[in-house]
This record gives structure tokens, C-alpha cells and sequence, in this order.
């Protein structure tokens, strides 16, 4: 019985493993090409979507200040009874706060981006 645990009892063919390498290597090739398919993300690519991002995002307070004012004018107009004079009223005043919000966060977007190239040159003296 000591001869037992050294083998498995099936012979181990040379077909078998050459099977198991065939498909580790088509596993392989498949792999590469998925990961080709990946490829690193460029840095105009990061650019294009750091900018994709910011657009999303001032259009989105914009839209949220009118959507609030107009909400809030809604439900004063409900039960105070003042049909659409508060909502009217309220929705100006959501379009206001977005618009101040919107051109707060450009100038923040702008002051983190830096000088515009040839900002810096001295004014044209021949402009008389």
C-alpha cells in the first residue's frame, strides 16, 4: 500500500499537458489582446475629459438653481394660494443663483488654469 501514495493511479500522458499548454497559450494570446484593447490613457485624453467633466458640471448648477427656485415657488404657491406669482418670482430667482454660481466656479476654474499664453507682454505701443 506504500506504493499507492506515490501515484495517482492514472499514467500521466504527454498528450494531456501538451492539451493544457495549447490553451494556456490561447488564453494568453487572448489576453494580450484585451489588454491592447486597453491601452493607457493619453494625457489629451485626460484633458479632453477633465474638460467634459467641468462643462457637465457648471451646466448641471445652472440647471439644479432653476430647478430649486422653481420648486420652492411651487410650494409656497400651494399653500399660500398665491397661484404662479411666487413661482414665477422664485424661478428668476433660481436662474440668478445658478448664473452667480456658474460664474463662480469659472472664475475658480480659470484662476486654477493660470495665465492665457501672451498674457503677460507689454501693451502695443504703436496703437496711437
Amino acid at each position: 500500500m506504500a506504493g499507492a501514495e506515490e501515484k495517482s493511479g492514472r499514467k500521466q500522458a504527454d498528450r494531456d499537458t501538451h492539451e493544457i499548454r495549447q490553451r494556456l497559450d490561447v488564453l494568453g494570446k487572448q489576453l494580450d489582446t484585451a489588454w491592447a484593447k486597453h491601452a493607457p490613457v493619453t494625457p489629451a485624453q485626460q484633458a479632453h475629459g477633465a474638460a467634459m467633466g467641468q462643462a457637465i458640471r457648471l451646466g448641471t448648477e445652472l440647471v439644479a438653481g432653476v430647478a430649486v427656485g422653481g420648486l420652492i415657488g411651487w410650494a409656497l404657491d400651494q399653500a399660500l394660494g398665491t397661484a404662479p406669482f411666487l413661482m414665477v418670482v422664485f424661478l428668476l430667482l433660481g436662474a440668478a443663483a445658478g448664473i452667480i454660481g456658474v460664474m463662480r466656479s469659472a472664475k475658480r476654474m480659470q484662476a486654477a488654469a493660470g495665465p492665457l499664453p501672451g498674457r503677460d507682454l507689454p501693451p502695443d505701443e504703436d496703437d496711437d
